[in-house]
């Protein structure tokens, strides 16, 4: 197999993986908005984060597929994570893009319930009133820079991407032993 064919499958790998995992976080993020609102608490963030790390872990599975069958069942680690943050960056791109085109849909209606829900948490703690006005200022302006997409997107990313890190470092630790998670 040649360097040009590697790396196809190395890209291919990635895509195949990683795509696939943003479209179904950002999925499932959506639906549990739209169906449940920003009301649903604390409950529906670590719920979040568990749907986030196992569909995440496709990355596992990316990772072991390609040391199978391009790698003849042997992987550097150092190759191992490159393909798990290939597949992070796709799945990172995935949800972006589906949330930037959900959002001409909702248009601010997300960012306006999101802000007006920190600010009556905040009310509810009963904090001064100079100090909820405060606050409420910094949630607009929040509101306010979220219209802007050079800010939008970097923030999306962000809610993603540092997950795939984690779990492609676990990953290429995993899978770079040859006697561990060996081809069945």
């Amino acid at each position: 197999m040649t360097t040009a064919d590697k790396s196809m499958g190395f890209w291919k790998t990635a895509i195949f993986y990683g795509t696939p995992a943003g479209a179904l976080i950002i999925g499932f993020m959506m639906t549990n908005y739209l169906m449940f609102g920003l009301h649903s608490g604390a409950t529906s963030m670590v719920i979040g984060f568990i749907i986030m790390f196992l569909v995440l872990s496709l990355i596992f599975f990316g990772i072991k597929k390609f040391r199978d069958r391009e790698q003849g069942g042997v992987i550097k680690f150092s190759k191992a994570l490159m393909l798990g943050l290939a597949m992070s960056l796709c799945a990172g791109i995935a949800y972006v893009v589906i949330w930037e085109v959900f959002q001409l849909f909702i248009g601010d209606r997300f960012i306006t319930e999101y802000t007006d829900h920190l600010i009556e948490l905040e009310k509810a703690k009963g904090v001064s009133a100079e100090a909820l006005q405060i606050f409420t200022d910094k949630k607009m302006a929040l509101k306010e820079s979220y219209a802007n997409p050079l800010f939008r997107i970097p923030v999306t990313f962000s809610e993603i991407f540092p997950m795939g890190i984690i779990v492609s470092l676990v990953s290429a630790l995993a899978l770079h032993v040859p006697k561990i998670w060996a081809r069945a």
